[in-house]
């Protein structure tokens, strides 16, 4: 019996620590992007929106309301977007995601901007 007792306890000791041995971190979620793109033609017409693209491609597209109708108002339409790519990002954010890269573009025909977050799973 006592010849049994420490083979045991030591198989006993084994598989109890077992359990708290790191574990492989679950399989990365990989990369995702954030897109802010506004696009105004004339002072009357000025669309934006926020595209989410999944690290497995798939997208979604969030219109943004935009306040974009005059000459004073050209500067509020460029805030909310801003404003719905951090309420977007803030998030993602909170999921584990992090911001890795931001990219910005612009284009004076047509006024196009564009903001390209690279996000990161943590």
């Amino acid at each position: 019996m006592k010849k049994m007792f420490l083979p045991a306890a030591l198989a006993l000791a084994v598989a109890g620590s077992w359990a708290f041995y790191p574990k492989a971190p679950a399989d990365s979620a990989g990369y995702m992007m954030v897109i802010g793109t506004g696009r105004t033609s004339g002072l009357a017409s000025y669309t934006a929106a926020v595209t989410v693209v999944q690290s497995d491609g798939e997208q979604q597209t969030q219109e943004v309301d935009t306040k974009l109708l005059n000459r004073k108002n050209a500067v509020a339409g460029f805030v909310d977007l801003h404003r719905a790519e951090l309420a977007k990002i803030n998030q993602l954010t909170a999921q584990g995601w992090r911001v890795i890269s931001v990219t910005q573009g612009n284009s004076f025909q047509g006024v196009i901007n564009e903001t390209t977050y690279l996000l990161e799973k943590r």
